[in-house]
């Protein structure tokens, strides 16, 4: 089929001259999230040579390009779209001045469709076509794709290229304090591309066990969910938890933005580290000296350790193996990287019972957190009603994690109050995960006389079958009024 489009479609391009700004075209349709992160640059640096950009993607990245990456124009097809929808799509674009599809070999359908658009240039690696001529294949073999890309760049006119990647974040991060220090993802795309269940078990009891003061956390999606389970019981420390609140890729790259490492196999989450600049052990399959451009670039905060390949089998069934490597070469990459790392902060776990309140709360936090999120916008989301707790050890607050300036809340705008927060995790057996939550501490409350007794907001929560639960928070914002003997890190 490649022949026959060939014959009738590959033709050289004519030279034209480009008139106005340049319209690129980037098709984005192979649908994989590591390789859009690792390009992500490329749209912001575009913009810079007033290039209007427009990208051919999937539904799923559609929102990641048209807002994160701010792409001017975002088309959406199918993941390998035939002749009748670029056909299409080609009479949609109009001109098009170049075209940068820097993939090894362009498919027969995709040959029909650069001839249909006639761009003045085509950046391919696949050298072989003579529409391509922006022979990028031999050229810049042995390069990185973030290099590949700047050569693009530079051909088109730049003069400076920064290549930081542009990593979405959600709108809420999670609490600093209380997330993982090290997270660890043993998934991938495919299984073969993944680490195996004992190897992730054997992995994560090595670095639990070599770091005991450092919380580690399982990444994982809704798909492979139950397996992350399975290996937090199979691992069975108390510093290995799932992470479980990652419903899309933005949640992970909040919890990567707090995290003192990441260990991963070759997936989005290792470009994703990279453009966070987050300590990284990266797990790739040795190629036997073959470059792969999908390496993460060498960086002080990156180190890759390889899994040893049978060519052979690799040959015959095109299917790798994550888990040749060595436990001892993974440690001590990490170690390695968390040398400067600062030492974790101390955390403390207190068992609570719920206990009814002075009734009063949903009336006063409607007025009182608007105010308070002007400065604190975290808490803006959270229920006009706090949960009372009576603590197993009573606390007074020493360093909140924000305190109010005055607040006239009141209707008569006359008298004020200072308020005080502190980030927590509420840890309910009813509940799958941890709920962020804030110690609520109003100055003039009667619960300032009461150490034992302390108010908590959170997002809303169902709690009519709850009657305990264990708060988790960093030791420094606390003094304890009695001997702590329930403490973790």
């Amino acid at each position: 089929m490649r022949v026959v489009f060939r014959l009738l479609a590959d033709r050289m391009l004519s030279a034209r001259a480009t008139t106005g700004s340049l319209h690129i075209l980037v098709p984005r349709w192979d649908a994989k999230l590591g390789d859009s992160i690792v390009s992500s640059f490329f749209f912001r640096e575009a913009r810079r040579l007033n290039a209007r950009v427009t990208v051919l993607t999937v539904a799923e990245l559609v929102q990641m390009h048209a807002l994160d990456f701010a792409v001017d124009q975002v088309v959406i097809t199918s993941a390998n779209p035939g002749v009748l929808e670029l056909r299409r799509l080609a009479r949609q674009l109009g001109r098009v001045d170049a075209v940068v599809h820097l993939v090894g070999r362009i498919q027969p359908a995709e040959i029909l469709f650069l001839k249909l658009l006639r761009p003045a240039r085509v950046y391919s690696f696949d050298d072989r076509l003579r529409c391509v001529n922006r022979k990028f294949g031999a050229t810049t073999a042995g390069l990185d794709m973030a290099e590949r890309y700047q050569r693009v760049l530079m051909d088109l006119g730049a003069l400076e290229v920064d290549r930081t990647y542009i990593v979405p974040l959600p709108k809420a991060l999670p609490n600093p304090v209380l997330a993982p220090h090290i997270l660890f993802n043993p998934y991938a795309s495919r299984p073969d591309k993944s680490l195996a269940f004992d190897r992730s078990v054997s992995v994560l009891c090595g670095i639990a066990d070599a770091y005991p003061t450092r919380s580690v956390g399982i990444l994982c999606s809704p798909t492979t969910y139950e397996d992350a389970q399975r290996i937090e019981m199979a691992v069975a420390r108390k510093n290995v938890r799932v992470i479980h609140e990652l419903v899309s890729p933005k949640d992970v790259a909040g919890y990567i933005s707090h995290a003192q490492a990441v260990v991963s196999v070759d997936t989005a989450v290792v470009h994703m580290a990279v453009g966070l600049a987050t300590r990284l052990v990266a797990i790739y399959p040795a190629m036997g000296g073959l470059s792969n451009p999908w390496l993460p670039p060498a960086s002080p905060l990156t180190h890759v350790i390889y899994s040893q390949q049978r060519f052979g089998q690799y040959r015959r069934a095109g299917k790798k193996n994550m888990n040749a490597f060595t436990l001892e070469a993974l440690l001590g990459s990490l170690h390695e990287l968390l040398a400067t790392a600062p030492e974790p902060e101390e955390l403390l776990s207190i068992r609570a019972r719920i206990v009814p309140g002075l009734g009063v709360a949903k009336g006063t936090l409607v007025r009182q957190l608007p105010l308070i999120s002007q400065g604190f916008p975290e808490v803006a989301d959270c229920h006009p009603g706090t949960i009372n707790l009576e603590l197993e050890f009573p606390l007074t607050v020493t360093q909140p994690d924000y305190r109010t300036a005055p607040l006239a809340w009141t209707p008569s705008g006359r008298t004020t109050e200072v308020f005080e927060l502190v980030r927590i995790e509420l840890e309910l057996d009813q509940l799958p995960a941890r709920v962020p939550a804030w110690l609520y501490v109003a100055h003039g409350s009667p619960h300032r006389s009461t150490p034992a007794v302390h108010e908590v907001i959170a997002r809303q929560i169902n709690l009519s079958e709850v009657r305990e639960c264990r708060l988790h928070l960093r030791a420094s914002a606390v003094t304890l009024l009695h001997p702590a003997q329930d403490v973790v890190v």
